[in-house]
């Protein structure tokens, strides 16, 4: 029988309480199957922090971060440019964090199209996908680099071609679902550098 005990308002399960086995093993499942891509995340720390470094130099050069994502990669790029705004100490530096939503319809829509009408010389875009490739993704890094940006991607397995198209590219060479986990560490990690750099890197 489980026994819940009311304190402070929450409820605690008494220790005689247990999940079935089964829950978990799912958990211990998940678990073991992210390992291999924090793994591919830690071969990738020197770039990362490289990374970070060159968007704290952007930062400080009142130049513009952008990013995008692929079908459920737009939310990890979403959360990247909503955690980069919050990391910044504002000052007046001009500096913008701005993510690209895919359009619902038509060309004008497109992120490649949004891109070409943003992008400015210096700029990075980071363009995240963890399932495939869209056309889009293509055009955009195309439009990206065109508008004198440098264009960063995080990839998986089933997207890895991407890098052919981007100036810099993390590949975490797993399924989509753990690589779009490794994706938020990814970008969250960034963050992180970001703020440290700084810190440490003066105005130019």
């Amino acid at each position: 029988m489980s026994i819940v005990v009311r304190r402070t308002g929450q409820e605690v399960r008494a220790a005689g309480s247990k999940a079935s086995r089964h829950a978990v093993d799912v958990v211990l499942g998940h678990l073991g199957e992210i390992g291999p891509a924090v793994a591919s995340l830690r071969r990738e720390s020197s770039r990362l922090a490289e990374w970070g470094e060159e968007l704290a130099r952007v930062r400080r050069r009142g130049g513009t971060v952008f990013a995008a994502g692929s079908d459920g990669s737009s939310h990890e790029a979403q959360r990247f440019t909503s955690e980069l705004a919050a990391h910044d100490p504002g000052g007046g530096s001009g500096f913008k964090a701005i993510y690209i939503p895919k359009g619902a319809d038509g060309a004008a829509a497109s992120i490649s199209a949004q891109l070409s009408d943003q992008v400015r010389r210096g700029d990075i875009v980071v363009l995240l996908a963890a399932k495939g490739i869209t056309e889009d993704l293509r055009d955009a890094a195309a439009a990206a680099k065109a508008g004198g940006a440098r264009v960063w991607a995080l990839t998986g397995h089933e997207s890895k071609d991407l890098a052919d198209s981007v100036n810099e590219a993390i590949c975490i060479n797993t399924d989509p679902p753990h690589a779009e986990e490794a994706h938020l560490v990814a970008v969250l990690a960034l963050c992180e550098c970001f703020d440290d750099a700084l810190k440490n890197i003066k105005p130019e």
